[in-house]
């Protein structure tokens, strides 16, 4: 997709932005929608003391980036400079430039764009921008991407974006993401971010940590009175319906399964079979033999080694005591 771009993922990303920004230089990172590629780059603005300014490529036409000409008296032509410009006879301090969607700029807007990053001015006015930052989409994800010019990219240090999901897990706990939205992500990582199928224009839910943001916000604000069915929904309208049935299928399993595993895997605890239908005396033996298996992979050495295979024959006792009394 995209040839000799390095990829780096959003624990690097930071670092790149924190040296970019201190260095002063140009950055473009592209990467898939909703990979948090603006927002990292605002919150480092943040942590480096610097104020930034934003722009949607996307929405802008040539005069709002260059400027309305001016006729002086002298019959001389001038350019009114937009408002949102950082002049540096009226900005005292640096500021970042974060310019978004550049794979969406206009065709007239690139040759402005080449000034701006070269010499950080328009039409010769110069202006107080210590670093820019520069975000777009991947040119096969259905976002209207187009080739962006290689004199601009010549212009600027050049990465692809992708995630990972410890990075993630972490910025969602600290923003207090909903539990749920968290605990069956770590249970389903690929789920976190998924492709749009190759050929197919009408993927327009698509798992991306933004979209299970936003679907975590939806469950924030549902109550007691509202269904799992009516959860679900909600959630396949951000994911789609394929990661909202499997998160059906988790919270199901969440909320009644794994509380009955925990007891048996760790305290020996006999689930009461009668209590349960033949499916969810599947999925319990599943889960259960899952756990052994889960404990038996771990690769321990030493004393450590020795305590698992003691705590293996202490599980698997406790597990299969039960398994042979099914029916």
């Amino acid at each position: 997709m995209l040839t000799d771009v390095f990829e780096i993922e959003q624990a690097t990303y930071k670092r790149v932005l924190a040296f970019n920004i201190r260095s002063g230089g140009n950055v473009i990172i592209l990467g898939q929608a909703g990979t948090g590629k603006t927002e990292i780059a605002q919150a480092v603005c943040g942590e480096e003391g610097f104020e930034y300014i934003y722009l949607n490529l996307s929405v802008l036409e040539a005069p709002d980036l260059v400027g309305l000409p001016i006729i002086a008296a002298n019959n001389t032509v001038d350019y009114a400079s937009p408002k949102f410009l950082p002049r540096m006879d009226i900005t005292p301090k640096p500021i970042v430039l974060i310019v978004d969607e550049i794979d969406k700029a206009k065709p007239e807007l690139q040759n402005p764009l080449l000034e701006l990053f070269q010499f950080h001015s328009i039409n010769g006015t110069k202006l107080n921008i210590k670093a820019i930052i520069a975000t777009g989409n991947l040119p096969d994800e259905g976002a209207f991407s187009q080739p962006i010019s290689h004199a601009l990219t010549n212009r600027c240090k050049v990465y692809r974006l992708t995630h990972s999901f410890e990075a993630w897990r972490e910025w969602a706990q600290n923003d207090s993401l909903n539990a749920l939205v968290i605990g069956f992500l770590s249970k389903n990582q690929e789920y976190l971010s998924r492709a749009v199928v190759e050929g197919d224009p009408t993927a327009y839910c698509r798992c991306s940590p933004r979209s299970w943001a936003m679907a975590a916000n939806d469950l924030d604000k549902t109550s007691s009175q509202d269904t799992v069915e009516f959860q679900t929904l909600l959630i396949s309208g951000r994911v789609g319906m394929g990661a909202a049935v499997k998160f059906r299928v988790w919270l199901d399993h969440y909320r009644h399964v794994e509380p009955i595993i925990e007891k048996l895997v760790e305290k020996g605890e006999k689930p009461s079979i009668n209590d349960m239908s033949i499916d969810r005396q599947l999925v319990c033996a599943i889960a259960a033999v899952a756990a052994v298996a889960n404990e038996c992979k771990k690769e321990l050495k030493g004393e450590e080694r020795v305590k698992q295979g003691e705590r293996v024959a202490k599980i698997a006792k406790n597990v299969f005591s039960w398994v042979k009394l099914l029916p």
